[in-house]
Formats: structure tokens, C-alpha cells, sequence
């Protein structure tokens, strides 16, 4: 498998394979299709699809295993800060609604 780390100060993404060797990056700053402001939470679905919670874009995006946007999951957030997949399948998105105080947790049936 990979390790996917997102790197908030830089507004960007970085994909290391097993052993720890940098393979890419991708991502850039902006609000964009592609672009990233302070990426957060970040998991894979079982396609190998990179799902990123874009926290100061207020949205959550969809890169393909190779980096390429793919789609804007959801758009409509306050700021989310993690995403997960859940068993079945569901995208689990947790998002911070007032800054350290309260959080919404979002289960994603289709995504």
C-alpha cells in the first residue's frame, strides 16, 4: 500500500509507497478543481480513490491513485477535518463546526 500525508502549511498532498520513498505530490493552493486550502483528514475508498477533506475550502474532494481530481464529493461543509470509510462502504466525514468546540459527524451513503 502507499502512505498518503496531507501537509496543511502547504496546501498539498504527499504519496510515499511502502518502504517511505516519496512516489508524487499533488495538489496546489487555491479553491480550484485540484487546488487545496489547508487539506486535513485523508483516506482511500476500496477503488484505491484519494479522499481529501478540504477544511478552509469547506469541502471534501476525490483524487484517482495517481493524484488527478476526480470530483468534489460534498461542497456544502462548514470545515472538515476527517474522512474515513466505514465497512459498508459509507464515507464517514467528521467536520469542525465552531473552532475546538463542537463537530458533526456525516455518513456519506453514495458518495
Amino acid at each position: 500500500g502507499k502512505i498518503l500525508v496531507s501537509d496543511s502549511d502547504n496546501h498539498c498532498v504527499f504519496v510515499y509507497n511502502e518502504d517511505g520513498q516519496f512516489l508524487f505530490q499533488f495538489g496546489s493552493e487555491g479553491n480550484g478543481e485540484g487546488q487545496l486550502k489547508c487539506p486535513q483528514g485523508i483516506c482511500t475508498d476500496s477503488s484505491g480513490n484519494i479522499i481529501v477533506a478540504d477544511r478552509d475550502n469547506k469541502r471534501v474532494e476525490m483524487f484517482d491513485k495517481t493524484g488527478r481530481f476526480h470530483k468534489h464529493i460534498t461542497t456544502d461543509m462548514k470545515g472538515p477535518c476527517a474522512v474515513a470509510m466505514a465497512t459498508q462502504g459509507q464515507l464517514v466525514v467528521t467536520e469542525n463546526v465552531t473552532v475546538g468546540r463542537d463537530y458533526n459527524v456525516s455518513i456519506l451513503k453514495k458518495y
